[in-house]
């Protein structure tokens, strides 16, 4: 009978204090290793590196896996035969078309200085045509005159009837000079308003009559500065295209964006890389550790707040700097026993860049203390 009793005692004892351990004792779930310790793998961000709209075979590698490069660091050579023939010749295009713009500049300049010229030339010419048009009305006159007295001695006898023809021939000849040069001053003034011939009558000074012939010569020089304007806008082109060309060129050469550790090279020698495709797998200084918080945690862990982690590995402590918190997916999410009659918990998502120390690597285990003690 006492051993019957013995047995379920002995259980119950234990049963009671495994209970007592479990409550009062640490547990490892999901819920008290959150709240006690939050810790992450160090990553690495990392940057594909391409060619910016260039290809072609590579002709040379500049590294190798796994090599620490520095900013503005060679990587790859594309070969460049190809682009160096198209700038030569999209050089000497530019500096044909850059001719024919001095050119045509010079052209015009001779145009409107002589336009200018022949504008004051045909002004003096103008004043000279009405000079000669008032002396060969004098002799119109004269002639007249002459020709009106011989005919009044002619019906008395007082002369023969050749002189009379004479002086009436010589009339006629002054008539028709009149009339020849009034022609001729008439088309030097084409174009001249009534105002400004009347000025001109008055005052025998025909500057800054508008002329008509001139006019056309300087509709022909605005023309003319039209197709200068063509011209320079065609040099402009091809001085922007070899331009790009030259910036293709620098291009051909591959170069480090950033510090870093080549972690993988997509193409060999002789291999020929498309437009724009990546070429090599850069993994940057820029380290950082994603931890899991709950929802009651997540206001402690601001972004731009400082924390300190400890490096497992290294035991050693290191600085960082919370760049974001955002909710988690839902995998992520604490799914919480009820023993204590809790309810799930939301997870956060804290992403803390760390501060470069010598031997801390990518893989590494951070420990991140609590934020709000810093």
């Amino acid at each position: 009978m006492k051993k019957n009793i013995k047995i379920p005692v002995i259980f119950l004892l234990l049963l009671t204090f495994g209970s007592c351990l479990i409550y009062f004792g640490s547990r490892n779930d999901a819920v008290t290793v959150a709240k006690s310790i939050k810790s992450g793998v160090l990553t690495a961000d990392e940057v594909n590196v391409a060619f910016e709209n260039v290809g072609g075979k590579v002709i040379k590698r500049f590294v190798q896996e796994s090599q620490l490069v520095k900013k503005g660091d060679a990587l790859m050579q594309l070969d460049d035969i190809d682009t160096k023939i198209a700038i030569e010749r999209l050089t000497a295009l530019v500096d044909s078309q850059q001719a024919s713009v001095n050119q045509e500049q010079a052209a015009i300049e001779i145009a409107v200085n002589d336009t200018n010229l022949t504008e004051l030339s045909t002004w003096r010419k103008i004043e000279e045509v009405q000079a000669n048009l008032e002396a060969a009305q004098s002799a119109r006159d004269l002639a007249n005159t002459e020709y009106a007295r011989h005919t009044q001695l002619r019906k008395t006898g007082g002369t023969s009837q050749s002189q009379l023809d004479s002086t009436r021939n010589t009339y006629v000849a002054t008539k028709m000079q009149v009339v020849q040069i009034e022609s001729q001053l008439a088309t030097l003034m084409i174009g001249a308003t009534p105002e400004q011939i009347r000025q001109f009558e008055q005052t025998k000074s025909a500057t800054g009559m508008t002329l008509q012939s001139i006019t056309i010569a300087r509709q022909k020089i605005e023309n003319r500065q039209n197709q200068l304007a063509q011209l320079k806008a065609q040099l402009m082109q091809a001085e922007a295209e070899l331009k790009q060309l030259q910036v293709n060129y620098q291009r051909l050469t591959l170069v480090a964006p950033e510090n870093g550790k080549v972690l993988k090279i997509m193409y060999e020698d002789g291999e020929v890389v498309p437009n724009g495709a990546p070429a090599v797998l850069l993994e940057t200084d820029r380290k950082y550790v994603d931890i899991y918080v709950n929802e009651k945690m997540v206001n402690d862990y601001q972004p731009g707040t400082s924390v300190t982690a400890n490096v497992i590995a290294l035991n050693k402590e290191v600085k960082g700097v919370i760049r974001f918190a955002t909710a988690a997916p839902s995998f992520a999410d604490l799914r919480m026993t009820r023993e204590r009659g809790q309810a799930d918990l939301t997870s956060y998502q804290v992403r803390i860049y760390i501060e470069p120390i010598p031997q801390l690597l990518t893989g590494m285990t951070l420990e991140v203390d609590d934020a709000k003690h810093h």
